[in-house]
């Protein structure tokens, strides 16, 4: 069985773009969690975590956002294949690696995702990243029982870098699937100071200073 998981800010938006995929998607026996009126989406994803956890036959857990619209006719496939190769902590559609702060995309992208704006694509036959775009988030059921979103961030950043980060500290890898998904976004960094203040806090937690030259 599958979760998904959904942290909604706006309705009309997830009844226009997140549900009609999640109706072709969800399979009887699967599990549907819609959390509404949320400060944070670090806490929200904790409670869905806590929810899901320890559930019999657990395949994935995926997390995505209420704007990204799931087209892949063969997307609970492609997230099961990822998640039986028993390495694999997270799956997504796009990340990076040589991140340096949560702005991932000044890294060396991997994957690809149509957005509003334009289509964002990068290495496509490099699978691995150090961290993923959020709008999607496909845990595996380790991740699940094993991991939790670090509430010392608050608001709506940097919940997918340090989840990621965190994953690969204990031994698991993060990838890119090649997903049919489009994310209706408008870009931006929504709330500045909390961008600022959830940036801080992951480069100095998983960010290490260059040593200086002897």
């Amino acid at each position: 069985m599958f979760a998904f998981g959904i942290c909604i800010g706006n309705d009309e938006k997830y009844r226009r773009f997140a549900r009609p995929g999640l109706e072709r998607t969800v399979r009887p026996g699967d599990l549907v969690i819609e959390l509404r009126n949320q400060a944070s989406i670090h806490s929200a994803y904790n409670k869905i975590l806590n929810h899901v956890r320890g559930l019999p036959g657990l395949e994935a857990l995926v997390l995505l956002h209420e704007d990204l619209r799931i087209s892949d006719r063969h997307f609970r496939n492609k997230v099961a294949g990822a998640m039986h190769d028993p390495s694999v902590g997270v799956a997504g559609a796009i990340g990076a690696v040589n991140v340096t702060s949560l702005a991932w995309w000044e890294g060396e992208i991997r994957g690809a995702l149509a957005e509003s704006r334009f289509r964002v694509e990068g290495n496509l036959a490099e699978r691995e990243v150090e961290t993923l775009d959020g709008a999607l988030l496909c845990l595996s059921p380790w991740v699940v029982r094993n991991h939790h979103f670090d509430e010392a961030y608050q608001g709506f950043h940097g919940y997918d870098a340090d989840l990621c980060f965190s994953v690969r500290a204990t031994g698991r890898r993060v990838v890119v699937a090649s997903l049919d998904l489009f994310h209706h976004t408008k870009g931006g960094y929504g709330d500045m100071r909390s961008y600022s203040s959830n940036d801080s806090i992951f480069r100095k937690k998983w960010i290490r200073s260059p040593q200086p030259s002897s």
